[in-house]
């Protein structure tokens, strides 16, 4: 069991150095001689050490949908009972200790103490730390605080609903040493939204905490903590914008068979093409090259074949018309005037229920 458990703390060293390299929040790893010392002799406590962690989110600077990530600005706290950090009130002649992140660092290091260590698994880029102190009782409870800002990875977006869709985001945050070091359990009544996130495309419904158990940078257990958010779309821009303007390029169409001029039909008809080509440009901008089908991609596709068909049909009853068979095109169309709008409402349905009705796994 001593070379497994010497072992060990070795590794979680070794690994918490690696991640102080690369830029990480590793407070309880030395970057000195003296530190990997007191580090190799409190890497493995008697039992592991319970860290509250707490995540505040004050905005939301971003949703990018293309590139599937998203922008915060919030406030990070851990909280911790240690009776190494304990010291005499009287003593020191302060009942609080308040420390920088290098001075706190630099302190446990020389006295080889416990502080956790953690990485915000989804980040991308660099994490911008606004303001970060460790505030330490005379009774060794030790508080973490953390003001930044990180643009932050969204890979769960799911479109097959869009605009009718919701979206979860997540902060997730990854101890770097494995549990039987230290464990993330959720902070009470701390984590959650602030009333003015900033983002005006979205409504923000709820948020949630969580704990699990992934694999670490060590590659064994390690714990997580995520602060899970819900959100939908402000759908009145989306029916403003897009179906009100669609439902009436339709309307128009439909009214075309009213006319007796067969040729006008087909001009118009062939004008609103162009219209639904635009409207596929729009939208697409919006969102990644996806490899499925959204409900906005089913209804432009179905609403594009349908305005061709309206085209070749025109085009046949102007064929009839030139070649001596108008009164048989003119009986044929009193019934399309009817069969147009039917099947355009059979056509919605079919998309409202195989893409968004099946799909409402929230």
């Amino acid at each position: 069991m001593q070379p497994q458990r010497n072992t060990s703390r070795i590794l979680i060293v070794l690994f918490g150095l690696l991640c102080a390299s690369a830029g990480c929040n590793t407070l309880a790893f030395a970057q000195t001689e003296q530190g990997l010392q007191a580090a190799l002799q409190a890497a493995m406590p008697e039992k592991p050490y319970t860290v509250a962690i707490g995540v505040w989110v004050d905005q939301i600077t971003h949703i990018d949908q293309k590139s599937e990530n998203f922008g915060i600005v919030g406030n990070l706290r851990l909280e911790w009972d240690d009776p190494e950090l304990a010291f005499d009130a009287k003593q020191a002649s302060q009942d609080l200790r308040l420390y920088t992140r290098d001075a706190f660092t630099r302190f446990v290091d020389q006295n080889g103490l416990f502080a956790p260590g953690f990485v915000i698994h989804n980040q991308q880029g660099r994490r911008f730390s606004q303001e970060i102190n460790i505030a330490v009782s005379q009774n060794g409870h030790a508080v973490y605080l953390e003001r930044f800002s990180a643009t932050l990875q969204a890979p769960d977006f799911d479109f097959v609903q869009y605009p009718f869709d919701k979206q979860k985001f997540f902060v997730h945050v990854v101890a770097v040493a494995p549990t039987r070091f230290f464990k993330f359990v959720p902070l009470e009544g701390f984590s959650g939204l602030g009333d003015q996130l900033g983002e005006e495309q979205w409504i923000f419904q709820e948020s949630w905490t969580e704990t699990s158990e992934v694999s670490g940078i060590t590659g064994m257990p390690t714990t997580r903590f995520s602060l899970g958010i819900m959100a939908n779309r402000h759908r009145n821009y989306y029916v403003l914008r897009i179906f009100v303007p669609l439902t009436i390029i339709l309307l128009v169409t439909w009214v075309t068979f009213f006319l007796q001029d067969f040729s006008k039909r087909v001009d118009i008809a062939g004008a609103n093409l162009l219209i639904f080509v635009a409207f596929n440009f729009t939208i697409s901008n919006d969102l990644p090259r996806l490899g499925y089908l959204t409900f906005m991609d089913a209804i432009l596709v179905a609403f594009f074949a349908f305005t061709g068909m309206v085209v070749v049909v025109n085009v046949l009853f102007r064929r009839m018309e030139i070649t001596g068979r108008e009164s048989l095109a003119r009986r044929i169309d009193i019934y399309t005037i009817w069969i147009y709008p039917v099947t355009l409402g059979v056509l919605v349905l079919l998309c409202w229920y195989w893409l968004v009705r099946e799909s409402m796994h929230f």
